[in-house]
């Protein structure tokens, strides 16, 4: 993570009063790693860009009317998280079969804002990387593709009982290395999303 210390005090005091090359400074800083972050929960770099440049058009234009009381950096992570919010809910009308979304909103929502979503979600991705190559691609025929056992079985040539085996040996292995159980099937699902 980036130190924002010399982003506040003076720095935001300029950014606040119009200074322009602050403002543009903050945006080179935070820009890239802000739609990292919002393609994890949105799935989509395009709307994950419009979102972002949004929360910095925001803070621009309502510079003198907004009351910043943590860092520069968390504000423009929880601005960001709301304009994903709102992408989220208004997909979650048209796709009313999709229970995952409502459930990640819903996580959305109650949680605390924290910068530990997203590396949460980098450790994820390291744990799947990292599991034997058999156990991996079981595990992601079942978790991306979304193909039942005896499918992944029938394609890979093996029985029921070892893709069970595979599946539950995945899970154990991610488990020990996220640690965060409560997540973890969220944290699975923004896994999906970020390879569609």
């Amino acid at each position: 993570m980036h130190d924002d210390a010399n982003l506040d005090g003076a720095e935001l005091k300029a950014i606040l009063e119009g200074h322009s090359k602050s403002f543009e400074i903050l945006f080179r800083k935070y820009y890239q790693e802000l739609c990292g972050y919002c393609m994890g929960i949105l799935g989509d770099s395009e709307k994950a860009e419009d979102v972002v440049q949004d929360a910095f058009v925001y803070l621009w234009e309502n510079r003198r009317k907004i009351n910043i009381k943590v860092s520069l950096k968390s504000y423009l992570y929880q601005s960001t998280r709301n304009g994903a919010l709102k992408v989220l809910r208004s997909q979650a009308l048209e796709q009313r079969h999709a229970p995952h979304l409502t459930e990640f909103i819903e996580y959305l929502e109650q949680s605390e804002f924290s910068e530990d979503e997203l590396a949460g979600l980098d450790r994820v991705e390291r744990a799947i990387e990292e599991l034997p190559s058999q156990c991996k691609t079981v595990f992601l025929m079942s978790l991306v593709d979304g193909k039942s056992y005896q499918q992944i079985g029938d394609e890979l040539g093996i029985s029921l009982n070892t893709v069970k085996t595979h599946i539950s040996k995945a899970y154990r292995l991610i488990r020990e290395k996220v640690r965060i159980v409560k997540k973890i099937s969220l944290l699975m699902w923004l896994y999906c999303r970020r390879l569609k």
